[in-house]
C-alpha cells in the first residue's frame, strides 16, 4: 500500500503545484506539444486535417508557435500538410479531449476551440492520469520482486527524483510521459507472460508495442525486453525458442495488433503524403556514425546523469542486479545500450529546449528494476548502519536536487539550452541569477558551433 499512497501523493503535488502556477495563464501545447496534439481540434472542431487552416487564427489567440503558422507543418507532393509529429499522444489524448470539447459544447462557458481553459485542465488530467498508471504499473511489478519499503522507495525516486517530475507538471502535453506509461506496461506484462504464459498478455504487450511506435517510432527499441526477458545463456534461450514456437498462433495475433494500431498512423501518412510509410522529419535525422552518449549522458548542457543522477545510481544497480537476478541483466544492458546509442545518434542530441536528457524518460521505468536491487543490496540485513544512512542521505539530496533544478528550469534559471559548466555552478542553488552568473552561460554563437553540424561534417 505504500508503493500506493506514494502514487497518489505524486498525483495531489502535481494538481497542486500545478494550481498554483497559475496554470490557467499557460498554455501547455505550443511548439512540439502543439504538433503533437494538432490531430483532435483539426478532426473534430475544425474538421481539416488536410490544410490546418486554422493554424493562423488559433495561434494569433493562443501563442501556439509564436507566429510561425507552419511549425512542424510540411507541404507534401499530394497538395496537402503533414503534421510531422507522431499521432499516438493525440489518440492517448483523446479520451481527456472529448470530454472537454462536450463539456465546452454543451455549456458554452467557454470557446469549443480546441485550445480554451478546459482543453488545457483536460490536458494535464491526461498527462498526469498516464503517468500514474506507469507508476502503477512499475509499484506491481516491482511487488513480486521485492518487499513494500524498497517497491514504496524505488517509486518514490522514480516519480519525484527523475525528469519525469518536470515533464509532468512543467512541460506537459509531449510524448516522452506516454510513452513512460507504456514502456511500464510492456515491462509488467513481459514478466506477466513468461509467469503465466498466458496468450492475453502477449496481445497486450502487442497493443503497447503498436502504441509506442505511433507515439515515437524510434521507442520500438522497448521490443528487446520481451524478447530477451530472461535469456541469459544457451540453454535459456532454446527454451525461449520451444516456447514461441509452441505461441506461433498467439504470436500471430499479436503482431496482427501491432499492424492494426501502426495502421492509424500509416492511413495518416497516406492520407497526408500519398505514401503509407513517410519520413516526416524534414531535414532531421539521425547519424549513426557520429553518436554523441557521453555528452548525452555526462555534459552539462543536458547531462541525464547530471541532471538526472538517480538514473546513474539505477546504471550502477545493474551490479546489484547481476547478483540477485542475472536472468534479465543482459534483456536490461542490452536495451539500454541500445537506447542510449540511438537516442544520441539523432542529429540534434540535445533535443531542443528540455530540461536533462527528455529523450530517455521513457526508459525511466526500465531503470526501476536495478534500482531496486540497488535499495536491496544496501538495505539488507547485513549492511553496515552508516552505508545506510549515507546512502538515505544521498537519495534524499538527488530527490531535493530534482525538485529544485526543476523549479529551476520553470523559471529560466536552468536555461533551455545555453547549460554549460561554468554557468551551471555559478546559479547552482539560486531561484534569481544576476546578468555576471547569465554571461558565464554558453553565447549562442558557441551553441551552434558546438551542436550545429558544419557543411564539413556533413560530408563525413
Amino acid at each position: 500500500m505504500r508503493s500506493r499512497l506514494v502514487i497518489l501523493l505524486f498525483a495531489f503535488v502535481s494538481v497542486y503545484v500545478l494550481f498554483n502556477m497559475e496554470m490557467q495563464k499557460k498554455n501547455q501545447f505550443q511548439w512540439d506539444a502543439s504538433g503533437y496534439y494538432l490531430y483532435m481540434p483539426a478532426i473534430f472542431i475544425y474538421h481539416d486535417l488536410a490544410h490546418f487552416s486554422f493554424y493562423h487564427e488559433v495561434n494569433e489567440k493562443y501563442m501556439i508557435s509564436y507566429g510561425e503558422d507552419t511549425y512542424g507543418l510540411y507541404d507534401t507532393r499530394v497538395g496537402r500538410k503533414n503534421d510531422k509529429y507522431a499521432i499516438g499522444t493525440a489518440v492517448l489524448q483523446l479520451p481527456f479531449f472529448l470530454i472537454a470539447h462536450a463539456f465546452c459544447v454543451a455549456t458554452q462557458v467557454a470557446p469549443a476551440d480546441g485550445y480554451s481553459m478546459p482543453y488545457q485542465l483536460a490536458g494535464y488530467a491526461g498527462n498526469i492520469f498516464w503517468i500514474c498508471m506507469g507508476l502503477l504499473f512499475i509499484s506491481v511489478l516491482l511487488r513480486r520482486y521485492f518487499n513494500e519499503n524498497i517497491t514504496a522507495f524505488t517509486v518514490l525516486c522514480i516519480a519525484f527524483g527523475t525528469n519525469i517530475y518536470c515533464y509532468t507538471i512543467f512541460a506537459p502535453a509531449m510524448s516522452h510521459p506516454y510513452g513512460f506509461f507504456l514502456f511500464a506496461g510492456v515491462l509488467y506484462y513481459t514478466d506477466a507472460f513468461y509467469r503465466k504464459q498466458k496468450a492475453k498478455y502477449m496481445y497486450l504487450i502487442g497493443l503497447l508495442l503498436g502504441l509506442v511506435l505511433i507515439v515515437r517510432p524510434v521507442n520500438i527499441v522497448v521490443a528487446i525486453i520481451p524478447l530477451l526477458w530472461e535469456v541469459y545463456d544457451k540453454q535459456s534461450f532454446i527454451t525461449r525458442m520451444q516456447l514461441l514456437g509452441s505461441k506461433l498462433k498467439a504470436i500471430s495475433v499479436t503482431m496482427l495488433i501491432i499492424f492494426l494500431v501502426a495502421l492509424i498512423q500509416m492511413a495518416y501518412w497516406k492520407y497526408s503524403s500519398g505514401q503509407w510509410i513517410y519520413y516526416s522529419y524534414v531535414g532531421e535525422g539521425f547519424k549513426f556514425t557520429r553518436p554523441h552518449i557521453i555528452n548525452g549522458l555526462f555534459s552539462y548542457q543536458k547531462g541525464w546523469f547530471v541532471y538526472t543522477p538517480i538514473a546513474f545510481i539505477s546504471m550502477l544497480g545493474l551490479f546489484a542486479t547481476w547478483k540477485a537476478n542475472r536472468k534479465i541483466v543482459p534483456a536490461l544492458s542490452i536495451f539500454f545500450l541500445l537506447m542510449f546509442y540511438i537516442v544520441f545518434c539523432w542529429k540534434g542530441w540535445w533535443y531542443g529546449g528540455s530540461f536533462s536528457a527528455r529523450a530517455l524518460i521513457e526508459a525511466l521505468p526500465v531503470t526501476a528494476l536495478p534500482l531496486a536491487y540497488m535499495f536491496q543490496s544496501i538495505y539488507s540485513k547485513g549492511s553496515m548502519l552508516i552505508l545506510k544512512i549515507s546512502f538515505s542521505v544521498l537519495m534524499s539530496f538527488f530527490i531535493a536536487l530534482n525538485l529544485f533544478q526543476s523549479y529551476q528550469y520553470s523559471m529560466g534559471v536552468i536555461h533551455y539550452v545555453l547549460m554549460n559548466k561554468a554557468y551551471y555552478w555559478r546559479s547552482f542553488g539560486k531561484i534569481r541569477v544576476s546578468e555576471e552568473d547569465r554571461k558565464t552561460m554558453m553565447t549562442w554563437d558557441e551553441y551552434l558551433q558546438e551542436n550545429i553540424d558544419t557543411e564539413a561534417s556533413k560530408k563525413d
